[in-house]
């Protein structure tokens, strides 16, 4: 008996307007958006739009270790090609919107057989994002740091 009285109580709340905001100063609110850049793209290169590459000491075969970007439709999203060994695996790859054209950069990581993927900022700074590393015959793709985007309001002088 209790469940749907919780329930019942948790969806009235939902429902119920928090808006704050005065309508005096409504005009005085200006919303900071990054939606400068388009979400797709008219045309989509072909050619990758960076590449690492990494010769695997062997012997006996001519293997190698490497990591291709690709553009997508979508202007802040981008595919993956890694290669280890004769391993090939796909993966995707999306960039925080910061209101610029994005640039993905490849860098040699820390570790042999390893790529930090990044992208430049609006300081052409570097910005790590992800690595790719192969030991251990093991493929490995993580994320080594986040990145967030949002729309802050700010009071604009009277």
């Amino acid at each position: 008996m209790r469940i749907p009285y919780l329930l019942t109580l948790l969806l009235l709340a939902g429902c119920v307007n928090n808006d704050t905001t005065n309508d005096a100063h409504a005009d005085s609110t200006v919303v900071i958006s990054y939606d400068t850049v388009a979400a797709t793209r008219n045309t989509v290169q072909s050619n990758p739009v960076a590449t690492y590459s990494e010769k695997i000491a062997d012997e006996l075969n001519d293997w190698k270790f490497s990591v291709t970007v690709y553009e997508t439709k979508k202007t802040f999203r981008y595919t993956l090609r890694i290669q280890a060994k004769e391993v090939r695996v796909s993966d995707s790859l999306t960039i925080p919107n910061f209101g610029i054209q994005p640039t993905v950069v490849l860098q040699k990581g820390k570790e042999p057989l390893s790529c930090i993927i990044g992208f430049l900022d609006k300081k052409k700074e570097f910005k790590p994002y992800k690595m790719v590393s192969f030991r251990n015959d093991r493929l490995r793709v993580r994320t080594i740091a986040s990145y967030y985007v949002g729309a802050y309001k700010t009071q604009q002088p009277n």
